[in-house]
């Protein structure tokens, strides 16, 4: 009896226990989905910023092979064009290591390369990085300047010459437009100084200069366009009728654009009965003979020289091309 009522005592306790571990289980699995709902949206930002961080280090790489590559012999002379290498050759030159994005996985090698291109005065260098999960490039402005440590680099300000930067200073004209003083009189000022003025005989200032606003243009760039033109010489005329070589005429082959070769000479010889000697028998000699053949000079080869803007495709479709020649 008494271990059957200690028995119905105890349940109670052990249903609201067995309740409470129900609930705590309930709250940890809650707590636990609520984490794994919002801690993905972190680890996401922190791989996209990790995956752009070795993406431009990449770049960077391609960009610094870049400098190495293009010696003076591998620029590209003539203004439009271009010297291209893909990152497969790259690293089978051993220009650089492979190297593989966040994530482990190799770029493109094909579409990865680095591209020189020529301008005027300068280069432009464009780096382009294609990978699993981006895609992009660079275009910097490089040229051959004093301070490279290779034989291209970026423009670095810092490093020109005081004589460079001078010029460039001597070289800027400052010309303001023409302004209106207190008195009502127009003067035109320039960074001179100097006023373009007259005092007439009342006392009053006349401006003679333009009052509208002076614009100073940068004087256009020339290209030198050639032609060649070549000589224009006639056919051939018939081959003449063998003669005796008595002048010993030596064989002529002309080529077909030597202007200066306008007779040709073939050669012919045979042994033949010449006379007879003093017994009446006959004589044989080797007896040589000459042909020959004329074409004359229509027009003489001449070289046409234009100067013109860039790119003229009127120019170029006639034939004419670039001498690389500007002013």
């Amino acid at each position: 009896m008494y271990t059957e009522e200690n028995a119905r005592g105890r349940f109670p306790l052990r249903d609201i226990l067995l309740k409470a571990i129900v609930v705590i289980i309930f709250l940890i699995l809650i707590i636990f989905i609520i984490t794994k709902i919002t801690t993905p949206n972190s680890n996401v930002n922190k791989t996209d910023s990790n995956y752009d961080k070795v993406f431009s280090k990449n770049l960077e790489t391609m960009e610094n092979v870049a400098y190495e590559y293009y010696t003076a012999d591998r620029l590209p002379k003539e203004i439009g064009d271009v010297n291209e290498l893909t990152l497969r050759e790259m690293i089978n030159t051993n220009l650089l290591e492979a190297f593989t994005d966040a994530n482990g996985k190799a770029c493109d090698v094909n579409k990865s390369y680095i591209r020189l291109t020529k301008n005027d005065d300068d280069y432009t260098l464009r780096v382009s990085l294609k990978c699993d999960e981006k895609e992009d490039y660079t275009l910097t402005k490089v040229g051959e300047y004093d301070y490279c440590e290779h034989d291209i680099c970026k423009k670095d300000p810092t490093k020109e010459t005081e004589e460079e930067t001078s010029k460039e200073a001597s070289d800027e004209v400052k010309i303001t437009e023409p302004t209106n003083d207190t008195s009502g009189n127009i003067s035109n000022n320039t960074s001179s100084g100097n006023s373009n003025t007259n005092t007439n005989n009342n006392g009053n200032t006349n401006n003679q200069g333009s009052q509208s606003e002076i614009v100073q243009t940068t004087p256009q760039v020339m290209y030198e366009y050639r032609k060649v033109n070549n000589p224009v010489l006639s056919g051939w005329s018939s081959w003449s009728s063998w003669n005796y070589n008595n002048d010993r005429y030596s064989a002529i082959k002309c080529s077909d654009t030597d202007v200066n070769c306008l007779r040709e000479v073939q050669l012919y010889s045979r042994r033949e009965k010449v006379g007879t000697d003093d017994t009446g028998k006959a004589v044989y000699a080797t007896v040589n003979y000459y042909s020959y053949r004329t074409r004359t000079l229509i027009s003489s080869g001449s070289i046409d020289v234009k100067w013109s803007y860039y790119n003229d495709t009127n120019l170029l479709n006639e034939g004419y091309t670039y001498t690389g020649n500007t002013k």
